[in-house]
């Protein structure tokens, strides 16, 4: 797959389901904490209601909006019922003439549960960094494809005194029920074809 060189182009090829497997490490007096869980992405446009409710919530003009994402994080053992309030979403305001560069208004923070505007920037080869600062600390995230199955996502958390922590994910996609049946149909229809072997 070509490198993303927007937000729009990298939220697009990330729509879907990830299994994310992660390990986060706290450099101050906590235990480092180690997990797999599932990363669902739904882009969507700028005419979604949430652009004009988040974008408020910042002073922003909804039209510099170029559209955004909801992202949920559920256990890989047991579905979840998806609803608004469980989402994190957020709008993307790209750079005029530049969109490998802009902004990402969320809705609250990762770190900080308030409203939050972080910078993003891809790289030529697709690395997409996005830098949060909070009242207390600096976020920063890089994310980026191995293969359109395959993502690879990097993070710190840093204060006045230092880093206080690091996480790495390695994130495969999931495939649909779509794709599992559509496999199932090959198969089978690949199975009817075979001349059975006379013994």
């Amino acid at each position: 797959m070509a490198p993303a060189q927007s937000m729009h182009e990298f939220l697009e090829a990330s729509r879907g389901v990830w299994l994310t497997r992660r390990a986060v490490h706290h450099l101050d007096h906590q235990d480092d904490e180690f997990g797999d869980s599932n990363l669902v992405i739904e882009p969507f446009s700028c005419l979604d209601p949430a652009v004009e409710q988040i974008c408020q919530a910042l002073d922003i003009d909804p039209g510099l909006a170029a559209g955004g994402a909801r992202f949920w994080w559920e256990s890989n053992l047991k579905p979840l019922a998806r609803t608004e309030d469980q989402a994190a979403a957020i709008v993307d305001i790209p750079i005029e003439g530049d969109p490998s560069r802009g902004f990402l208004v969320r809705d609250k923070g990762y770190v900080e549960k308030q409203p939050v505007l972080s910078e993003y920037a891809f790289s030529t080869d697709g690395i997409m960094t996005v830098t949060t600062r909070y009242d207390s600390n600096v976020g920063t995230e890089r994310c980026w494809f191995v293969t359109d199955q395959v993502r690879m996502r990097v993070s710190s958390v840093q204060y006045l005194d230092g880093v206080s922590m690091t996480t790495y994910c390695t994130e495969i996609r999931c495939p649909s029920v779509e794709d599992l049946q559509a496999v199932r149909a090959c198969a089978e229809a690949l199975a009817s074809r075979l001349v059975p072997l006379n013994h």
